[in-house]
């Protein structure tokens, strides 16, 4: 085992990363919710090899951390330490005596499968031990992109999308397009002029062919990387098939909704185009839909809705299954 960091409870999270900003001297290098245990996490280097500091901050008023806080108040919260083989560790540990509070690891912050230890067979700290794992997510869409499933795909800019652009005057727009994949729309948004397009996809397989296309596209506008820890800030965000490419679990369409806010400027817009066609319980049957009513509940704690109706102009295989929805922050 090896120390990975140390996890402390907040009740405000940016009030807490600044305290350790300041202490430290350095800003937190990376933020990531954790939908399925209602957290947001805030990491700092701690200077020590590959030690952290884990900032853990409840999400609505649900999980363990919204009890601790309320409870105990903010705080030292546990140690965590790595393993190479989280189940193996776990018999050993079981084997041992050490009470854990779960019979298997579960996905946690940082890309890891995690563990807990109970606090009364560790002397009164919560102990959790994780495992690095490999990016599913990420070899998962690198593969469909290069084998070419993803039957969303139309091979070129969606038509709604493409009339909204056509629409705008301000070139100079920060311009987000997450999940974009091949992302036709920026490439049609570039050959407007639209200067400051930024495409960020979780795999590389489609942000490479995307340059290879579009050769004069600067490559810092394209970003490898988790939409649901990407930050930054933009006045327009484009969503074009990336909302029904992940599970629709009603916890990560609300974390979709939250973090789309939060990435843009006030008054900023979130333009695009949602599946209206009912889900059929397959996890794995992609593109996922829903419907105007589920969608306007993710959306209404954080948008002004200025529409959300069928669109007028879908290509045909599509035609009365497409909501075009216009979004402002």
């Amino acid at each position: 085992m090896r120390l990975d960091h140390i996890g402390i409870a907040v009740a405000d999270l940016p009030a807490a990363e600044d305290l350790i900003a300041r202490l430290l001297g350095r800003t937190h290098y990376k933020r990531e919710t954790v939908a399925s245990q209602h957290v947001t996490t805030s990491f700092f280097t701690a200077g020590n090899h590959d030690a952290k500091l884990e900032l853990v901050a409840a999400e609505g008023e649900q999980g363990p951390i919204h009890k601790y806080v309320e409870k105990r108040g903010p705080g030292l919260h546990h140690l965590a330490f790595e393993v190479d083989d989280i189940r193996a560790e776990m018999r050993r540990l079981a084997a041992d005596g050490f009470e854990l509070l779960q019979d298997e690891p579960t996905k946690g912050a940082d890309n890891k499968l995690v563990c807990f230890l109970h606090p009364r067979s560790t002397n009164g700290v919560l102990v959790e031990i994780c495992q690095s794992v490999k990016d599913d997510l990420e070899d998962f869409w690198a593969t469909r992109y290069v084998e070419g499933r993803t039957g969303w795909d139309l091979g070129y800019p969606s038509p709604p999308i493409k009339e909204y652009l056509d629409q705008l005057t301000d070139k100079s727009l920060r311009i987000l397009i997450p999940g974009a994949g091949n992302a036709y729309e920026a490439e049609y948004a570039w050959e407007k002029g639209f200067t400051n397009v930024h495409v960020l996809d979780v795999a590389e397989a489609p942000l490479r062919a995307f340059k290879q296309r579009v050769p004069d596209f600067p490559a810092g506008q394209l970003i490898k990387g988790d939409f649901f820890a990407h930050e930054g800030r933009y006045d327009l965000i484009l969503e074009q098939t990336f909302f029904c490419s992940f599970p629709p679990l009603p916890e990560t369409r609300r974390a979709y909704a939250k973090q789309m806010a939060s990435l843009l400027r006030p008054g900023g817009k979130l333009v695009g185009l949602w599946f209206d066609v009912p889900l059929t319980g397959d996890m794995e049957k992609r593109p996922f839909g829903g419907s105007k009513e589920e969608y306007l509940g993710y959306f209404r704690p954080y948008f002004q809705v200025k529409t959300l109706e069928r669109a007028h102009n879908s290509i045909k295989p599509r035609a009365g299954n497409e909501l075009f929805g216009i979004l402002q922050r």
